[in-house]
């Protein structure tokens, strides 16, 4: 038997593994649920008819979901993680043959999923700065279908202004424009509230990020109400299971305890940008630019990234490694503090 080329040259997605003292490589919350909260979604499960199937709509984590962005639950899908939604959009609302644009360096599974749904890639390069080229961008969207990008981005950790985003929906009024903002509760540019103005924009959230969420597997597109039915029509019927949608639903309501996480993520996360600025000032010849980030981690930028990687790795401390740089996010003091010292002995010369 045959396979389809699209499907036998892929290479399995290849987060790190295994058991380290400091994680700081999958951008997760370093805020576990508090027991009280762990106590209420405790008794929301026990309501739960295991025997039925889940509300088809989430019906109620999307209205929570709503309540918490102050949007309309009419402009609102519910997906089994960003990614599912993603895939929908790449194969019902784009067919073979048409061109996506995307943008690099930015969340390499977009690619993936536009080549298992047959569709053209269009790259645009980023500026030398590491920032969107968006006189580039807005051209390759005048001659193509739809456009994807991080913002802020991952793994960069930069961001768009919302002026240069709605420059762009409307410099490309015929291209669609999909916008993940998995990263948007640490910054304040969303163009989350413009999804009833243009027909053309529709952003995505995830509550893996700063709500603490990454082992619930719920995201969430936003659109006008028209794109948001056909979203609702395209995808599985049951594809948000019962646990997942009581867990969101009851921590979303946590409105309080939500924000005073994500503020003192914030804060460790400028934390750890002056202290890896402070390590740059002392190592230029191995540290090129540690980037402003509007995220929960840190992109350094260094030559040496495998090395500086591997050498944290046998110290018990993971990050993310790329070809030009590392992303580190941001955990908690002693973490950092760890970090640091190991950080430290690598860099200091012999």
């Amino acid at each position: 038997m045959k396979l389809p080329e699209k499907l036998t040259k892929l290479k399995a997605y290849d987060p790190i593994t295994g058991t380290y003292a400091v994680r700081l490589d999958a951008n997760e919350s370093y805020f576990d649920l508090p027991d009280v909260l762990k106590a209420k979604i405790a008794d929301a499960i026990e309501q739960v008819d295991f025997n039925r199937y889940p509300d088809p709509f989430a019906t109620e984590v999307v209205n929570a979901f709503a309540a918490y962005y102050n949007i309309s639950p009419d402009c609102v899908c519910a997906g089994n993680g960003s990614d599912e939604i993603i895939t929908l959009l790449l194969n019902c609302f784009m067919t073979r043959g048409q061109k996506l644009v995307t943008v690099s360096p930015d969340f390499s599974m977009y690619g993936v999923y536009a080549s298992l749904a047959e569709i053209e890639v269009v790259t645009v390069p980023k500026k030398e700065n590491l920032q969107i080229d968006m006189d580039a961008l807005i051209s390759a969207c005048q001659q193509a279908d739809a456009a994807v990008f991080s913002n802020p981005c991952n793994p960069t950790s930069l961001g768009v202004a919302r002026s240069e985003i709605i420059r762009l929906v409307e410099s490309a009024p015929e291209c669609l424009i999909i916008v993940d903002e998995a990263y948007m509760d640490f910054w304040d540019e969303s163009v989350l509230d413009l999804v009833t103005k243009y027909d053309n924009l529709i952003v995505l959230r995830t509550c893996s990020k700063a709500m603490g969420l990454a082992a619930v597997r719920m995201g969430f597109a936003v659109s006008d109400p028209y794109k948001t039915n056909l979203l609702r029509a395209a995808k599985s019927p049951y594809n948000c299971d019962a646990i997942s949608q009581v867990i969101c639903a009851t921590v979303l309501r946590e409105t309080s305890l939500l924000q005073h996480c994500r503020d003192e993520i914030i804060v460790q996360t400028q934390r750890l940008y002056a202290s890896l600025t402070e390590l740059a000032q002392r190592y230029t010849d191995i540290i090129d630019t540690v980037y402003a980030p509007r995220t929960n981690f840190v992109f350094v930028k260094t030559a040496y990234a495998r090395e500086i990687f591997e050498q944290l790795e046998q110290a018990g401390i993971a990050v993310r490694c790329f070809p030009n740089g590392l992303r580190i996010c941001a955990g908690t003091r002693r973490e950092q503090t760890i970090l640091l010292s190991e950080l430290e002995k690598i860099l200091q010369p012999d």
